[in-house]
Order: structure tokens, then sequence, then C-alpha cells
């Protein structure tokens, strides 16, 4: 594998006008993929996927089926930025002693050298597996010689008894796709539901029995594959990638699902189809309802029932769930399935999202809570397909609790959250309400605002400046603050000294880190070097404390602006006006109101100082498309009010 080939770039060139139809077979590359400089359709483009190839057959081996998923991939990388598609990462899924296999893994790199083609192939050390969770591995490797201008691909296989998924296809990444397809072989065994999304059609569909290569397989005797080929052409980059839940809800892509196994003596076996289908055998499921009910049993042996019957509902609620969040611990694994027994979560305590919440509504019943569980989609995993009940979509659980008139959705894996909110990775449209009986969906969207409040206080002296700041932040803002500071006061200050702040750690001071229903606090005293220019004091009167750049940048959006949350940030400045100098300029009041946003900017002069006041409102957790241009409008104003400066100048008459 450690080897270097020098091809004669002339060779390319004789074969003529062919050399782009041979270039799409691997270790085949033409004259028109190395000497490309830039790709026409997207000029500014890093890097580009000339062509993307998989191919998923179901295959009979002695023990069974199993699953062979092939893909090459090619890719043009145009500048220093695209190098880092030259670091591949190939997912590897486990689960119930079924564990994919990687092989026939190679790469290689191209570059052109004095009108000589230089071929680099990987070397099999290069190559490391790495662990995500429970679930997933990833090999990983770098593409060896790897520059501006270099051509790399890479092609492997993949072996699986995991039936349940055939793997998904993107056809769309971050850097344009030139050609993208996905071929599959499907047999009469096992019928798969496919969804397209992101597209109404594809650029290439064809469907045919492959009666060339007869097969048989026990008593069904004689079959053939039935052949499924999809492709898309000219994909454009997906780059916007600001306020949304994640890149999987909106590139162009096809998932998978088994909907039906058959078997060779013609039995047919419906795999969840319907949503009460999927109900009824989580209820069943040893895994999810046998889980609550061996927590509702254990409840009495953990806390004292008895004394908690005589509570309130939300005493009850709050006491239950304080009991697990301060006993067990999550692992950071999401799933909607517990993956130990009750009896080893009590005794490791610690556990999986699902292992905790479950136990929780064991509990919450015990309590005489009516409580049920609620499977979701986290944002990072992608949105629900309401159209069929495709299983893998769901990776987390949460409890739906009834407490007297109305009701909460809760969570017990994280303790610095109020018992009332739900994680912020969980703010994702909607969740199944598993009950039986009914197919019930609940809102997950968060309409109560989380606040920033900034007051800050400034001293001037000829080139020093003096803040003293105070923090208050409520809601989903303090639960971010907590997590990433609590009471260090060190994290604090390692955080103002990025900003460019000077700040002593004796000034540092915190207030409610534990206390989860009050505001989080922090306050602290910062020195600046005062920004003088011609004798004239420029005064950021906010600081480095407001964004300074319009996070959304494309010219148009065809998705949702996601913000997880409404938001509310506000600023008050006092700021003293130093002896010997006077007002030259200030910045002009300024207000907007309207369903989307409030905004305000005013400014008071008094007799030695000025108070400038900046608010700002996004009342709404999600935008849509439409919205865009105002928002970005708005977006455009926040920065260039809160950069604004005051401009002090040296009076002249002393």
């Amino acid at each position: 594998m450690r080897k270097c080939c020098l091809l004669p770039f002339l060779l390319l060139i004789l074969i003529g006008s062919n050399a782009q139809d041979l270039s799409t077979q691997y270790r085949m590359v033409g004259k028109d993929d190395i000497g490309m400089t830039r790709y026409d359709k997207d000029p500014s483009a890093e890097a580009v996927v000339l062509h993307d190839y998989g191919k998923s057959s179901i295959v009979f081996r002695d023990q069974g089926f199993i699953v062979y998923y092939e893909r090459t991939t090619r890719i043009k990388i145009f500048s220093e930025a695209g190098l880092r598609w030259a670091n591949v990462e190939i997912p590897i899924y486990q689960e119930g002693g079924i564990y994919e296999k990687v092989f026939e893994l190679e790469a290689c790199t191209y570059n052109l050298t004095d009108g000589n083609l230089n071929r680099k192939q990987l070397d099999p050390e290069n190559c490391h597996e790495e662990k995500l969770n429970e679930f997933w591995n990833v090999l990983k490797f770098a593409m060896p010689d790897v520059r501006e201008g270099s051509v790399i691909e890479y092609k492997y296989t993949i072996s699986s008894q995991y039936m349940f998924n055939l793997r998904d296809w993107e056809f769309q990444w971050r850097i344009p796709v030139v050609y993208s397809e996905y071929e599959v072989h499907m047999v009469p065994f096992y019928t798969y539901t496919w969804l397209l999304q992101g597209a109404s059609k594809f650029d290439v569909y064809t469907s045919y029995i492959d009666k060339n290569l007869p097969k048989s397989y026990g008593q069904a005797g004689r079959y053939y594959d039935m052949i499924y080929k999809f492709g898309m052409r000219d994909m454009p980059a997906f780059r916007d990638e600001e306020f949304i839940t994640s890149i999987n809800d909106y590139i162009i892509k096809l998932d998978f699902q088994l909907s039906s196994v058959h078997d060779p003596y013609g039995s047919v076996y419906n795999i969840i189809s319907t949503w009460p289908d999927m109900i009824e055998e989580l209820l069943k499921h040893d895994d999810f309802g046998k889980y609550i009910k061996k927590s509702e049993k254990l409840a009495n042996k953990l806390v004292d029932i008895d004394m908690i019957s005589h509570m309130s509902p939300p005493e009850r609620f709050n006491t239950i769930i304080n009991y697990v969040k301060g006993n067990y611990n999550w692992n950071k694994i999401n799933s909607k399935y517990a993956h130990k027994p009750v009896n080893d979560l009590l005794a490791d305590k610690y556990g999986n999202n699902a292992e905790i919440n479950l136990f929780l509504t064991g509990l919450l019943r015990a309590a005489g809570l009516e409580a049920y569980p609620v499977i979701l989609s986290t944002r990072e995993h992608g949105k629900i397909k309401y159209d069929y009940p495709f299983s893998h979509f769901f990776n987390y659980v949460l409890v739906w609790v009834k407490l007297g008139n109305g009701n909460v959705l809760a969570d017990a894996t994280d303790i610095m959250n109020a018992n009332d909110r739900i994680p912020a990775r969980c703010i994702n449209d909607k969740g199944l309400i598993i009950k039986e009986g009914s197919v019930d969906w609940i809102s997950l969207e968060c309409n109560t605002s989380s606040e920033q409040n900034y007051a800050l206080k400034i001293d001037l002296t000829e080139d020093r400046l003096t803040a003293r700041v105070w923090v208050t932040t409520t809601d989903y803002e303090a639960l971010y603050y907590r997590n990433a500071f609590r009471e260090d006061r060190e994290k604090i200050k390692e955080q103002l000294k990025e900003k460019g702040y000077h700040v002593e750690d004796s000034t540092i001071v915190v207030k409610n880190a534990l206390e989860f229903s009050e505001p989080y606090q922090y306050g602290y005293v910062a020195d600046l070097n005062a920004e003088i220019i011609n004798d004239k004091l420029y005064i950021a009167p906010f600081l480095k404390e407001t964004i300074t750049e319009n996070p959304l940048k494309s010219n148009r959006r065809d998705y949702p602006v996601d913000m997880i949350y409404p938001s509310k940030k506000s600023y008050r400045t006092i700021m003293d006006i130093p002896e010997g100098y006077d007002i030259s300029y200030i910045p002009a009041d300024y207000r907007i109101r309207n369903s989307m946003l409030e905004l305000e900017y005013t400014t008071e002069r008094q007799v030695d100082n000025l108070i400038i006041t900046f608010n700002y409102y996004f009342k709404q957790s999600v935008y849509s498309p439409g919205q865009y241009d105002d928002l970005k409008f708005y977006f455009r104003e926040i920065v260039n009010k809160g950069n604004d400066r005051i401009v002090l100048v040296k009076r002249t008459d002393l």
C-alpha cells in the first residue's frame, strides 16, 4: 500500500474525448478532474464532490441475509479551506451483538507535478477507530499528500447483519456535488419504505428486475434482485447553518426503513407500520413499557410514598424529580430504550436518558401522578417525519406529567435545569406521547423568553477605562451559564480575558449558582485601554458584550430560522464624562416594534454622565423563510446600534 506512482499525463490526453467518462471509474482520474481550478456553478467553493456512488445489496450467506454497502467518492480540492475534506470518517453501527465491518478500503491522492500525475495511496496503518457511543464507532483516516489542486478518492465496503435500516444516502453535502447516485439491490423477502427529503423527484430514477443472475433461498426457490437506482446532479452546497436544528433536516437525502419481512414459507411479518402499532410495541417492550412498571414496583423501597401521597401534585412532582436528579447521573448517551435493567441503574447510579426518565415515570406513577413517556428526536438528530412511523427517527425520552389543571414536560438528566423545563437539545417540533389507546403529539416548543441583562458603570481617565459590570440571566440563558461556570471564577475570568478584559479575581462575584429557580448572576470589574484618535475618546458603551457581525449571511433561505426559544437582551450603561471632555457624538435614538421584534436604543444626557440603554426582544422561537429578509435586517440593525461609539472630545475653553 505504500506506493507513489508517476503516470505520464500524456496518457490521459491520448485517451481522448472519453477521458471524462473513464474518470468515473476508481483510479481512472481524467484530465478534466486534475486540471479543474474551480467549479463553474459555484466559483467560491473550497472543494467539489466530482462523484459519489453508493450501493446496498442484500446477499444470502450461510447464516442468513446480510447487507453489503459499497461507496466510492472522488473530491477535487480547490483551496486551503478545502483541505478539511481530506479527513474522512466512516460511521460503523453496532447493536445487540451485531457489529458492522469495514473492508476493501482503498484511498488515493492525485497531484499533477511537471506534467506527470502523482498517485499516493493511503497506508492502512494510518487508519484508526474511535468509539462515539454505545451504538456508533467511526473509522477515521487522513488522505496522504493533499494540497490545493489535489484530487482525492476513496472506496470501501461495509458488511452488516442489521437489516432494519438500509444505509441512508445524502445527495447534498456542505460543498457542491456534481453527481451522486445510490443503487439498492433488494430481495423479495425484505420490503423497505423510503422517503426523499428536500426534493420532489430524482434526476435519475430506474427500477427493474435483474433476471441475468437468478438466486435461490430455501423453500422460496429461485428469485431475482429488484434493483433501484436514484441519482441527483449538480447539488448546491449546503452552507447556511445558523439557527437550524440539524443539517439532516434540510439536506437532500434518502431514508429507508424495513416495513415487512416475507419468509420462504409464505408468511408475512409487518414491521411497525402505524403509529398505534409503534405505541403498542413500545408499551410491551422490556426496555420501555415494562421498565416503567418495574420502576413503579420498586418505588416504595426508594422513597416514602406514604408521606409523599399527602402532598399537593406539584409538591409530589418536585420531590420525586429532585430525588432522581440528586441520586442518578446521565451518562450523556441518548436513546429511546433502556439498555440496562432497573436494578443496575440503582446500583450504578448512572444511565442513559431513557433509563433515567423511564425510571422517573414509574416513580411519579407510584406517587399517584398521571405520567407518560414522550419519545422525540433531539435537535442534533433531526426532525420527525409524520408520514410514516420510522422508528429510527426517535432517539430520546421525556416525561409528560399532569399537575392539577395543567401539565408539564420533565427531564431528570440535568440537575441544573429547572424541574418544569426540558433540555434545549429537546426543543424540536413535537414529541409522541406513549399512551395506550391514543396517538397524541405534544408541542416541544418553548414560548417563554430567556433573558440576559447587563448593567454597566464606566469610569474614564485619560487612557484607561474601568467598567463595573453586573449580568443577570434567566431560564435557558441561566442554565447555559450554570453548566458553563457554576461558581468557578477562574473559568469566568478566562472567558473575559478572551474578550480582551483585564479582570482581578477579587472583583468576580457569582450569585444563585445552585439556586435553579432563581436568575444566575455574576459581576466583575474590568480594565481596558481607552481608544484615542486625534485627541478624541471613542467609547463602546456596551464594551464587547454585543454581537459584532450578522449571523444571517445568505441572500435567501428556504427553511425556518430556529432560535430554540424567544430571547431578550438588555443593556444599560452609565458612563461618566471625564473632566475636560465634552460629548462630540451620541448615536440617535432608535425604535422598532412589531410582531417579530422589539428594539429600542436611547441616550439620556445628565450633568456629568450619559445613560445609554439598548434592548431587543426576539418574540418568536422559530421564524418562517418568508420572514428571513426582515430578520436579516433586524440583526444588521442590532450589530450597528450595539457597536456604535460615543465620541468625547477635549474641551478647548479651559
